[in-house]
C-alpha cells in the first residue's frame, strides 16, 4: 500500500508543471510569419534577420532593459534584443518607430567600459546618437548619475528626431527582438 502511495505521488510530481506558460506562447498573437521550426510569431525577415517587435504581440506592456533582454532570448535560440550594425538596419528600426507611433523602444546595446556593445555580438560599427537629452549634451551623455548602461531609440523626445539615448535600464520601454537567419 505504502509503494502504490509512493509511486503515486512521485507520478503526480513528475507530471506537474509550473502554472506559468512559456514566455513565447504568452507574447505570440495573429500577424506576421512564423519563425522557420519556431512558434515565434515572426513581424519582419530583412537583411538575413527576423524581427519580432513585443508591443505587437503582448498588450503593449513595456519592460525594463533586462527584462527586454529576457523576452527575446525567451523567444528561443538566436534571439536577443536588436543590434543595429548598418546604416540600412538603423533607417529600417527608425522606421518602424515612426510607423508605429512609439515612443522609445529597448536595443540589445549595453555599455562595456567607457563605449558600447550589442548583446547578439554584433560589431557595434555604426551610430545614430542624439545631439540632445536631459542636460541638453550629446549622447550618450550618462546623466543618470552613471547608471545608463543600456541603449534606447526615442522618438523626437527631446525635439531630436528618432535618436539613439543612453538611458538606465529601469525605465520600462517595449523591445525589438531580432534573430540572424
Amino acid at each position: 500500500m505504502k509503494f502504490m502511495l509512493l509511486v503515486a505521488v512521485v507520478g503526480l510530481t513528475v507530471g506537474q508543471r509550473p502554472n506559468r506558460r512559456p514566455i513565447f506562447n504568452r507574447f505570440t498573437s495573429a500577424g506576421g510569419t512564423r519563425s522557420q521550426g519556431s512558434s515565434v510569431q515572426v513581424d519582419d525577415t530583412r537583411g538575413g534577420s527576423e524581427y519580432y517587435f513585443s508591443w505587437r504581440h503582448d498588450g503593449k506592456r513595456k519592460y525594463t532593459g533586462d527584462a527586454a533582454a529576457r523576452v527575446c532570448t525567451s523567444l528561443g535560440r538566436g534571439w536577443y534584443p536588436v543590434g543595429i550594425s548598418s546604416q540600412d538596419e538603423i533607417i529600417y528600426i527608425s522606421g518602424i518607430v515612426g510607423r508605429d507611433r512609439l515612443e522609445y523602444i529597448w536595443t540589445g546595446g549595453r555599455r562595456s567600459g567607457s563605449g558600447f556593445i550589442w548583446l547578439n555580438g554584433e560589431p557595434f560599427t555604426v551610430t545614430d546618437w542624439s545631439h540632445t537629452g536631459g542636460f541638453r549634451r550629446p549622447q550618450p551623455d550618462n546623466r543618470e548619475g552613471g547608471r545608463e548602461n543600456c541603449l534606447a531609440v526615442l522618438n523626437n523626445v527631446y525635439n531630436d528626431g528618432i535618436k539613439w539615448h543612453d538611458v538606465a535600464c529601469h525605465h520600462p520601454k517595449p523591445v525589438i527582438c531580432e534573430r540572424r537567419i
